[in-house]
């Protein structure tokens, strides 16, 4: 039995700061370069373990050097990774990271053997909470969340990046968690207070005992039923690097569940964790420590 099982993907992120984000036409230069573990996946999962989970993940990566590279971290890190396919015929995934000295950033993901995982190769393993997001197919994501509600267990869905297929997967999922903008896209409204995102939050919940969590940076996150609505605030960090904030925040989230707390007692927990992983350079190099936030 495993406390989180994570499908999703995995990627070698290579990072560079710069000043500030270009915009459209301009050219920057970067300040430096990185290449660094990443992935949804391997970030929620490594975020999951270092907090004390036993952590499996479902993924599928190149037959090359950073497909190497990545399971040596998520060996290194304690996270199962025996159902994480390799592929001789595509490269692992890629993902370009541009990071502003603000800790703002802009990536581009290419999904290479992340787009090459099916539903016929989902290994199920019994789990307490079973976590998807969406840089792997959808097809594969849903029969994910269909598998893990049979066998009982608490479904967490993380619907980054926001595509337009994929609204119909909410319904499998007892806890969905988006940023402001995949919140915007969902319900093709703005908000700006706290509790207007939790209105907008209970307008994608499908179902009664379902949890809509926005995750609203350095304002915390709300989270909302049909029936309820709560606001956690944040601590005042500095922040360095947001990149994989909210990767930090599910797999935080999925650990404290998983250890028998609900949503209200996992809420503060989550947002610790990923304001903690804000003070620091990368995605899976920054998710803290069980100690870290004790």
């Amino acid at each position: 039995m495993y406390d989180v099982l994570v499908c999703g993907s995995l990627n070698m992120d290579w990072v560079a700061r710069v000043a500030h984000l270009p915009c459209p036409g301009e050219t920057v230069a970067g300040t430096s370069l990185q290449r660094l573990p990443g992935g949804k996946g391997l970030n929620q999962a490594i975020a999951a373990a270092r907090l004390g989970a036993r952590t499996a993940i479902i993924g599928a990566c190149g037959d090359d050097a950073d497909g190497a590279a990545l399971l040596a971290t998520l060996a290194h890190e304690q996270v199962d990774h025996s159902r994480v396919q390799r592929r001789s015929e595509c490269a692992t995934g890629l993902a370009q990271v541009l990071v502003a000295d603000s800790g703002e950033n802009a990536i581009v993901v290419h999904s290479a053997a992340n787009g090459t995982l099916r539903i016929a190769e989902l290994d199920w393993a019994p789990t307490r909470v079973a976590l998807a997001q969406l840089e792997t197919p959808s097809a594969t994501v849903a029969e994910f969340l269909r598998v893990a509600r049979e066998h009982g267990a608490v479904t967490l869905l993380n619907p980054a990046p926001a595509l337009p297929q994929t609204r119909a997967l909410f319904v499998h999922a007892d806890v969905i968690v988006l940023n402001e903008t995949e919140l915007a896209y969902y319900t093709q409204s703005a908000a700006h207070t706290p509790q207007a995102y939790g209105e907008l939050a209970r307008r994608l919940c499908d179902r009664d005992g379902q949890t809509v969590i926005v995750t609203l940076g350095a304002a915390g996150a709300v989270a909302a039923t049909r029936h309820t609505f709560h606001h956690e605030a944040a601590p005042a960090v500095q922040v360095v690097d947001t990149t994989g904030a909210g990767d930090c925040f599910c797999g935080a989230l999925a650990a404290t569940l998983a250890q028998g707390s609900d949503i209200r007692a996992a809420l503060p927990r989550a947002v610790r964790a990923a304001s903690l992983a804000v003070t620091r350079v990368g995605a899976a190099p920054a998710m803290p420590h069980v100690f870290e936030l004790e």
